[in-house]
């Protein structure tokens, strides 16, 4: 029987610039576009440094550089639907990894920015950058999709977790990973029988896997009094790309956006163990 095993890494500080990464195979599908007055601003808050709010103002002008370039808001993040979660810890992870994804396509050239007071009489900090943005221009297959079902929204400390998943658009090799309050890791593929395991599209497995491809077991556990949340994603992909990264979160967000928006399709699922 597998356990979860915690370690100490903040989920919301280690998801770096994850989208600047192209497959040395597609190299003809990134392009560089120039973008000039991309604009943004802040208002002062109590709860804010002055350096905060530039940042802040700075990191909504790059937002605006991308939709000037014709980036969609859907790849600036692998969770870009965890914004409507209501799950405090997730929520800021979810920020963490925006912010620091979008760092990571848009190189600022130039930069003029200014405070003033606003119509209510608050102070507000406003810029205008000129840069150059990272476009990745291939296209997500849209018949291509993973889809899980039978993940529970609450668990009781040490209970059995099962799911099932069905695969649609193309045979496929799985990658199953988890973040929960502290750690991140892969589930599965957890041997090397595994990783070379193909599955079918059309056809609905039951996870987690054995060895062998028949349903084994994982037992969900927190490691203190208080709730746990967990975070499982599901990696389907067209070709077997071997993850070869450490267990932690950047290098699991690397490997994902270093394949081809059409060659991958992702699933995810919340849980809180109580």
């Amino acid at each position: 029987m597998r356990r979860f095993y915690k370690a100490a890494a903040t989920i919301a500080l280690t998801f770096l610039a994850v989208t600047t990464l192209a497959n040395p195979l597609e190299k003809d599908a990134i392009e560089k576009k120039k973008v000039r007055g991309a604009y943004g601003e802040w208002v002062m808050s109590p709860d804010m440094t002055g350096g905060e709010i530039m940042a802040r103002a700075l990191h909504e002008a790059k937002e605006d550089a991308l939709r000037k370039a014709g980036v969609s808001e859907s790849v600036w993040s692998i969770f870009g639907q965890m914004s409507t979660m209501t799950n405090s810890i997730f929520l800021e992870a979810y920020s963490e990894m925006s912010v620091l994804a979008i760092e990571g396509k848009v190189a600022v050239n130039d930069k003029k920015g200014s405070w003033s007071i606003n119509k209510v009489g608050l102070p507000v900090y406003t810029v205008k950058i000129n840069a150059e943005v990272t476009v990745d221009n291939n296209e997500e297959d849209l018949t291509y999709a993973i889809t899980t079902t039978g993940i529970d929204t609450h668990y009781k400390n040490e209970d059995q977790f099962s799911c099932s998943f069905t695969l649609d658009g193309s045979d496929s090799y799985l990658k199953v990973f988890y973040f929960n309050n502290e750690n991140s890791g892969m589930m599965y593929p957890d041997s090397p029988e595994a990783k070379t395991m193909q599955f079918k599209a059309g056809e609905t497995y039951s996870f987690p896997l054995s060895k062998t491809g028949s349903q084994a077991s994982i037992k969900l556990e927190k490691s203190g009094e208080n709730p746990e949340n967990l975070l499982f994603v599901f990696v389907a992909t067209k070709k077997n790309y071997p993850y070869l990264g450490d267990d932690d979160a950047t290098s699991i967000l690397q490997w994902i956006y270093s394949i081809p928006a059409n060659e991958r399709t992702i699933d995810y699922k919340q849980c809180t163990i109580f």
